[in-house]
């Protein structure tokens, strides 16, 4: 059982939210991964999260320390994607993020398997996300030691050169016992 509490974001973890986006940016910089940069995440789209109430947080003493955003919506550059799945029940993952002060603690992972059973709770049958290419870590942890497989084709971003790998996941149905 983990030690951390994951919740719905609310709007007094906004300032919170900006310094953990401005650390993760600047560890990616110091580590040659120019994933995101001090435009993206947005303060306005940070806001949006909170309010569309589709955005999740772990926090430890009033800071939050990871967060991600769970929705259906996928960006327009997703329909040129070979996915294996072409339903339409498709959960995304997207901004998920970890304070540098706190890798290594399974965060990432952690998130990932509340997306999963979020997804398994609402009636999604599998989830989406990309991953910059540049960022070995978070591949390695979507393919490697989470399963997700790989799609076919790329997306770019905010006018990056190196390309977003996609990834999917097929979600099983929660098996109901027979009724006798």
């Amino acid at each position: 059982m983990s030690k951390y509490v994951i919740r719905k974001s609310r709007v007094d973890d906004f300032e919170s939210l900006i310094v953990l986006y401005e650390n993760v940016v600047d560890h990616m910089f110091s580590n040659d991964i120019n994933q995101w940069d001090h435009e993206y995440p947005s303060e306005e789209i940070i806001r949006c999260d909170i309010e569309s109430g589709h955005h999740f947080v772990i926090s430890e003493d009033q800071e939050v320390i990871a967060t991600v955003v769970l929705d259906s919506n996928q960006d327009e550059q997703y329909k040129a994607v070979h996915w294996k799945s072409y339903n339409k029940d498709v959960l995304v993952i997207h901004r998920l993020a970890v304070s540098p002060l706190h890798e290594g603690k399974g965060l990432a992972t952690l998130m990932c398997e509340f997306a999963e059973e979020y997804a398994r709770k609402n009636g999604y049958k599998s989830i989406r996300l990309d991953a910059y290419a540049g960022n070995k870590r978070s591949n390695k942890l979507y393919h490697e030691k989470l399963g997700y497989r790989r799609a076919g084709g790329f997306c770019y971003f905010r006018k990056k050169a190196i390309p977003f790998y996609c990834y999917e996941k097929e979600i099983p149905e929660i098996k109901k016992p027979h009724s006798s």
